[in-house]
């Protein structure tokens, strides 16, 4: 029993229509029916009843079936279309046949009808698969044909309609981005795309003369010939990483993956390789790691020293030192306060990175805050903190968050030059907006590092690794003045110190 048939009925005649439904129940099969009289109303069943199975009378006073029958045809060309009329004649059953009407029913035999309706769905049913049957066949077969367009080439000797093919083949390989080529079972390589010259350099001659093994990387040469080897010999495809030189002498990692065209027989007829750049993943994945390694011993630092005061501290705690207690105390603040801090910057890089690091912008004058994070920074007046330019200058910004920049700044130039004894601030107005400079007389920065300044898991190298940090102050620094609209910067000069910068807007933005 064929389940939820939705049926159009075409008839004009409300007795003929009640005898087509009694005989569709008396056949037990399951179906909502709707019946129409007129043109209009029959397109409008299409569109919104939208049929399984349409029954129509073959003449209606103002309408017929053949009419109808081309009207479904547009939108509705498998549904079954089956008249069910008085008689009509042989030849206008055959003719109607021919246009494509599914059967012809008489109101006189409608013991055949329900016959007549499974056999017409059986074979839309079977119609639509043998379609869709169709469809994925001709993407399998589009599909292995663009696979063995190559190995057609070798295997009919280039024949005018092959070589088409190959140069189909080749256009194929020409667009993707990658580096890519074909190479024999014996590890020939019979064709690259213009990447690669694009990449290496090498012209066609260059390429056949010298081949690959110029632009490995010397350390991955031997690791790149074992892996290429490797995989020839399974014949199931692989991939490997290794470093390809550019045409700037610039080595990048590339991951290479080949993968076997095999013939009818499932023999490899040739190899596809394709060397993808993966030189930015690398240094995520090397950033990601060393950022692992650096956090773990900044934290380890501070708590390892808090470790140690609170063991001191309970030792004495039945009878306290009235001087080792204070500096037990002092020395545990300070170890909290710098695991504190770490964590705040472990905190802050995140909410940078998912651009919610949120900002309160308000007006103040930025001279008394450079004044106070300068006396609190310099609470032991080792060093002069100079002030200087136009102290009565007012910005719209987050004060907390400019306070983090300055101390962050001013803590900078304490600790990479700490010869420097002095340390100017300079408040100036450009255009419309406010430039503070915090300037120091220490060692300077080479020119080839100062691009990297503000780049996440940045940090500066020194000799005695006295330099701690995530790496992520400045970084931090900067998505704080994106979010203000400002800029920020370095300039240095190597023996004559540092200046680093940024500017703020003194209107609301």
């Amino acid at each position: 029993m064929t389940p939820g048939l939705k049926i159009l009925i075409l008839e004009d005649n409300e007795s003929d229509a009640d005898l087509l439904i009694r005989e569709l129940k008396k056949s037990e099969l399951s179906f909502t029916a709707e019946i129409v009289q007129t043109r209009t109303a029959f397109e409008n069943a299409l569109e919104n009843f939208d049929p399984d199975l349409i029954l129509s009378d073959y003449s209606l006073p103002s309408f017929d079936a053949v009419t109808a029958f081309q009207i479904k045809q547009d939108k509705h060309a498998h549904t079954p279309f089956i008249i069910v009329s008085g008689f009509i004649g042989e030849e206008n059953v055959v003719e109607l046949i021919k246009a494509g009407v599914t059967d012809y029913v008489s109101k006189n035999k409608l013991v055949t009808l329900s016959t007549k309706i499974n056999r017409a769905l059986n074979d839309t049913r079977a119609r639509k698969e043998k379609i869709i049957t169709d469809e994925k066949l001709k993407v399998i077969n589009q599909e292995l044909l663009e696979l063995n367009q190559e190995l057609e080439v070798r295997v009919i000797n280039r024949t005018k309609a092959l070589a088409e093919s190959e140069a189909r083949f080749r256009s194929m390989m020409e667009t993707i981005p990658q580096i890519a080529w074909t190479n024999t079972t014996k590890a020939e390589v019979v064709f690259y795309n213009q990447r690669w010259y694009d990449y290496t350099g090498l012209d066609k001659e260059q390429t056949k003369l010298l081949g690959f093994k110029t632009v490995v990387h010397q350390d991955d040469l031997q690791l790149g010939i074992d892996q290429f080897s490797s995989i020839l010999s399974n014949n199931e495809g692989g991939e490997f990483q290794i470093r390809v030189k550019r045409a700037d002498e610039l080595y990048r990692w590339h991951l290479i993956r080949l993968m076997p065209i095999m013939d009818l027989q499932d023999q490899v007829q040739l190899w596809a390789g394709t060397a993808t750049d993966i030189q930015e993943l690398r240094l995520l994945q090397q950033y990601k790691d060393d950022f692992i390694i650096i956090a773990s011993h900044e934290l380890k630092t501070p708590i390892t020293s808090l470790k140690a005061s609170l063991q001191l501290l309970d030792r004495i705690k039945d009878q306290p030192s009235p001087t080792m207690l204070p500096k037990l105390i002092v020395q545990a603040n300070k170890s909290l306060g710098k695991v504190n801090a770490l964590i705040e910057d472990l905190l802050n890089a995140g909410k940078a990175n998912q651009g919610q690091l949120h900002i309160n912008p308000q007006h103040f004058a930025l001279s008394e805050v450079v004044t106070d994070r300068s006396n609190d920074l310099n609470a032991e007046g080792v060093y002069a903190i100079v002030t200087e330019g136009d102290l009565q200058m007012e910005v719209y910004a987050d004060i907390i968050r400019v306070e983090q920049i300055l101390i962050n700044f001013i803590n900078n130039a304490i600790k990479y030059a700490p010869e420097s004894k002095e340390i100017r601030i300079c408040i100036e107005k450009e255009n419309d907006m406010v430039k503070v400079s915090v300037m120091d007389k220490g060692p300077g920065i080479p020119s080839e590092k100062l691009r990297y300044i503000f780049d996440r898991y940045y940090r500066a190298e020194s000799n005695d690794g006295s330099y701690k940090g995530l790496g992520l102050g400045l970084y931090i620094c900067a998505e704080i003045i994106k979010k203000h609209n400002g800029q920020i910067g370095v300039e240095s000069e190597l023996g004559k110190g540092s200046s680093f910068w940024f500017t703020l807007p003194v209107l609301p933005f």
